[in-house]
């Protein structure tokens, strides 16, 4: 039976490293394939595409506002020289207003959505009237103006901090009804294949550098999105650390008093855990430690939720917004399914395996609250779970709850 046991334990042991380097592998191969396509997740994509629009925002500010002081110049030129209604009128009501807004969203590139779309359309307009100015220079014997179409091109790939996919659409946009002009105005077919094979040359040329610089610029981005999430994750669990908790915590707290939104502050105590430890070893408590983490991490479901391990065996949850109807189900839930995870305690006298303690504060933040407030609040609660035989969910709400300031800071120590 022991021999049995013994294989038993380490055919298991060998299923799970199996099973953590597919996983891994798994990860591996998604993180390649997710930079091969220059394509995130929609929250880490966000991210990027924010920061990747701050850091080429001087850039594209210094290109687009030569751009519209040229275009004020060749209207003021185009009105002075009885030039045609239609191109004044286009480039003074649709070109200009556009270039000017794209300017002004680039000193706040957190609108980047809207930023990109019209830095592209600016793009491509620019890149027409550079067509139609190339066009008729060639028609009356100056084909050396085409080189204004290739340096638009090449700032369109490489310089105005497009994506790859917004400067490909924009690039081949511009190349394509340039090449219909040549086609369909009186250039020689010497001419014109000589430029369209210009044309598709240095598309070719840029669409490759700008691929590598996106490449090169993304997995630059999630290295360092991985090196701070290490600094703000707790080695063991992988939640955040207190550090990071309480920066969160700050962060969320002014949003929600903006939004006069709800907050849930959840702590919870590891019941009887330096007993466990001393029964059963400090390994066992680590692995202990990991295995709670791990439900309490996936109980932080919503975009702005946040886990952490707020002491040694002490962890926090903060949820932001109103959560329905379960707002008193869900600790309740939290504790059960760290209960159904069957961790056998002999040294604790409220249950034979594993519990947890949880103090919940319900917070509408307001002028008449703190952050203070709040943790003493879960604190309060926290330590009245722990004075009524643990393993329990104690509440808390703003609107009705006065302080007992201390009383979970001396007792925490009987843990």
């Amino acid at each position: 039976m022991c021999i049995v046991g013994a294989l038993g334990g380490a055919w298991g042991q060998c299923a799970l490293a199996v099973t953590g380097e597919n996983m891994r592998n798994m990860a591996g191969d998604r993180t390649k394939q997710a930079l091969r396509w220059l394509k995130f997740g929609t929250l880490e994509e966000r991210e990027f595409r924010q920061a990747y629009a701050v850091a080429n925002a001087n850039r594209a500010r210094l290109v687009m506002g030569f751009a519209l002081a040229n275009l004020l110049i060749l209207i003021g030129v185009g009105i002075a020289n009885g030039g045609s209604p239609f191109m004044i009128a286009f480039e003074g009501l649709v070109m200009v207003p556009i270039l000017a807004a794209t300017l002004y969203l680039s000193r706040t590139p957190e609108r980047y959505e809207i930023y990109h779309f019209l830095l592209a359309v600016g793009a491509l307009l620019i890149g027409l009237l550079i067509n139609s100015v190339v066009t008729r220079a060639t028609l009356n014997g100056m084909p050396y103006y085409f080189s204004a179409t290739i340096a638009w091109i090449f700032i369109v790939w490489l310089i105005l901090g497009l994506t790859m996919r917004a400067a490909a659409i924009t690039a081949v946009a511009i190349s394509v009804i340039y090449s219909w002009g040549l086609v369909n105005w009186d250039i020689t077919p010497a001419e014109t294949s000589f430029e369209v094979l210009m044309l598709a040359l240095v598309n070719a040329i840029g669409g490759f550098c700008c691929y590598q610089l996106e490449y090169t610029v993304r997995r630059s981005f999630r290295e360092s999105r991985k090196l701070s999430q290490l600094a703000e994750q707790d080695g063991l669990t992988g939640l955040y650390n207190r550090r990071s908790f309480d920066q969160h915590l700050d962060r969320l707290w002014r949003q929600s008093r903006r939004e006069e939104s709800q907050l849930t502050l959840l702590l919870m105590d590891i019941d009887h855990f330096k007993a466990y430890n001393d029964a059963y070893g400090h390994q066992a408590g680590d692995d202990a430690l990991k295995r709670v983490a791990e439900i309490i991490r996936l109980s932080a479901q919503r975009p702005l939720d946040i886990s952490a391990r707020y002491g040694g065996e002490e962890f926090a949850l903060l949820l932001f917004g109103p959560y329905g109807d379960n707002a008193h189900e869900m600790p309740e839930r939290l504790r059960a399914d760290v209960a159904s995870l069957k961790i056998p305690h002999k040294a604790s006298p409220t249950s034979p395996y594993l519990s947890v303690s949880i103090g919940a504060a319900i917070i509408l933040p307001n002028a008449e609250r703190s952050q203070a407030g709040a943790l003493q609040m879960a604190d309060e609660a926290l330590y009245q779970a722990k004075e009524e035989g643990r393993n329990r969910v104690v509440f808390r709400e703003s609107q009705h709850s006065t302080f007992q300031t201390g009383r979970f800071r001396v007792g925490r120590k009987a843990s």
